[in-house]
């Protein structure tokens, strides 16, 4: 199976922030239509606690996995950039971390940055990578049918940034 960023899954990846945005702009536009300065206040917490988390996370991601594709088997795991390719065996892998936040795949998700998660496939030899839901809002689940022998770890985080 061959992941990669497209443009349909950045889509669905900001379907929570399209959706919180539209319904926000018609409560707004509804309660403050000839009031800028309350219109001005309503718009804060909108850009606080939704679209700024959600855009940072997002690009935090693109810049991560921007240009490569993964092929998984139930063997290896190759990871495909530019020119260079990088095959990891199941037997070179050492764990599968899985950094989500604590409402990910709840029914009510809370924040619109609640979907984001990565995967962090950690090698023997002490080096690692980075999968991210831009590639697949289903990837946690792909590793775990693909290495089911494998340790796999979720960490659950309130704003999982990848941090190098």
């Amino acid at each position: 199976m061959e992941i990669k960023i497209n443009f349909l899954s950045q889509l669905k990846a900001l379907t929570d922030l399209i959706v919180m945005s539209i319904i926000y702009s018609f409560v707004i536009l509804c309660t403050s239509m000839d009031d800028l300065k309350l219109m001005f206040f309503l718009l804060i917490p909108y850009f606080l606690m939704f679209f700024l988390p959600t855009v940072f996370l997002h690009c935090n991601y693109l810049m991560e996995n921007n240009g490569i594709v993964f092929e998984l088997t139930k063997k290896a795991i190759i990871k495909k950039v530019k020119n260079s390719i990088l095959e990891c065996t199941i037997d070179d892998i050492c764990e599968i971390v899985i950094y989500t936040g604590g409402t990910r795949g709840t029914v009510a998700p809370g924040l619109a940055h609640s979907n984001y998660y990565y995967v962090k496939i950690n090698f023997l030899d002490g080096s690692s990578f980075v999968i991210t839901s831009l590639c697949s809002n289903k990837i946690d689940k792909i590793l775990q049918n693909n290495f089911p022998d494998i340790k796999t770890t979720t960490e659950k985080v309130f704003y999982p940034m990848i941090n190098k």
